[in-house]
């Protein structure tokens, strides 16, 4: 390590590199509307299949360039080794974790609505039942901001913008909001409320009904996270306790560590 910092311009490459990581942590982590040169970067615009051979370009260039720097600008000690670990970093940050994090927000957002169905059909379903209409129902579920309400209530949002903006009907602009989001249920409730809100028949059977469902499939879901947390947690006792019997045995046959210290 300190043959490193006494390279010649290792201070302005470090620095150019947090610079280039800040930046892009920036881009990956910003929400809003990105300007026109920046959007047509946006990873959304991308399929998974383009998403990764782009990052295994950019991974395997930025792998090969730090490996030509170990190999040719005579590196040694600490300094090849860190430059051997920047470069298999640098693979595997750009070629495989990148390309995958829209999907893995995707699925994230995906669950977050899931949990958030049921709510929100027993919300709607109270309102329906006050004869509210469903751009007032909408309008209220937003009117009061929930941290733990925060994916639904910005799909909401989104669904009133766009009813604004296309001039459709509320529940039908937000059956057209949740259709890219992954979510099956949400999108099928958005779906029988769009067709209820044409049709102007009632909806309050079939709501039930996905709530039912959807409570179902929750509980079915958080058994399973629960059975799995206690495999893993059952697994951990079993291997601290096959470790603690073997140090044991180790332990008793060197009688106490004493044949180690007498080989030695």
């Amino acid at each position: 390590m300190p043959n490193l910092l006494i390279v010649p311009g290792a201070p302005y490459w470090l620095l150019a590199l947090a610079g280039a990581l800040l930046a892009l942590l920036g881009l990956t982590l910003r929400r809003g509307t990105l300007s026109p040169a920046l959007a047509l970067f946006r990873a959304e615009r991308f399929d998974a299949t383009g998403r990764l051979v782009a990052g295994q370009v950019a991974g395997g260039a930025m792998a090969s360039l730090l490996l030509l720097a170990a190999s040719v600008g005579g590196a040694r000690d600490a300094t090849r080794a860190l430059l051997l670990c920047g470069a298999l970093g640098a693979y595997l940050g750009l070629g495989l974790l990148l390309p995958r994090l829209p999907e893995r927000r995707r699925e994230r957002e995906a669950a977050a609505l899931r949990r958030l169905t049921p709510g929100f059909v027993a919300f709607v379903r109270v309102a329906l039942g006050s004869f509210e209409a469903p751009i007032e129902i909408m309008r209220r579920y937003v009117a009061r901001p929930y941290p733990r309400l925060a994916p639904m209530q910005a799909l909401v949002s989104e669904a009133l913008q766009l009813s604004a903006d296309l001039r459709l009907r509320p529940f039908a602009a937000l059956a057209h909001a949740t259709r890219d989001r992954g979510c099956r249920e949400l999108l099928d409730v958005a779906r029988a409320l769009a067709q209820a809100e044409a049709e102007g028949s009632p909806v309050e059977g079939v709501l039930a009904a996905h709530q039912a469902t959807l409570t179902l499939i929750l509980q079915g879901e958080f058994k399973r996270a629960v059975r799995r947390r206690t495999l893993y947690l059952l697994l951990m006792v079993a291997i601290s306790l096959v470790v603690g019997i073997l140090i044991n045995l180790l332990f008793v046959m060197t009688a106490g560590g004493s044949l180690f210290t007498r080989l030695g």
